[in-house]
């Protein structure tokens, strides 16, 4: 049974997918905008936002979805994270690398009494990642 992991942002999705997809290099699957509701009344920045978006890290899916202005406002927390669990560790310091761009390290790459390569850090966004060679 897989689970897909589901990030909502105020207004930066859009920005959000296009970093993701460098960084791992993949494609958006698909990206519906708000204005494509039908919503009346929606003001213009609203329309803008991204509804719903996806793409895939390594075969796992990654959701995206903006908060209009309509809605209530998103809280954002350390209550949840990504982990990045790869077997190629050149393939996993190339991923953290690109990923550190604007980022705030919590633990550089290194090893561990689990891992051979492991590293946390916050991302732009303020995602957690984990990143663990397996």
């Amino acid at each position: 049974m897989p689970i897909a992991t589901y990030i909502t942002f105020e207004d930066q999705s859009k920005d959000a997918i296009a970093f993701y997809e460098q960084v791992f290099e993949t494609n958006c699957l698909d990206l519906v905008t708000y204005a494509t509701l039908g919503i009346p009344d929606l003001d213009e920045k609203s329309q803008t936002l991204v509804m719903n978006a996806s793409l895939k890290i390594e075969e796992h899916t990654i959701m995206f979805s903006d908060t209009p202005s309509f809605m209530n406002k998103i809280s954002y927390g350390r209550n949840v994270g990504l982990v990045i669990e790869i077997t190629d560790p050149e393939k996993l310091t190339n991923y953290f690398t690109k990923l550190s761009i604007g980022a705030t390290h919590v633990m550089p790459l290194q090893k561990t009494d689990w891992s051979d390569l492991f590293g946390q850090l916050t991302d732009q966004f303020g995602i957690s990642w984990s990143f663990n060679l397996v």
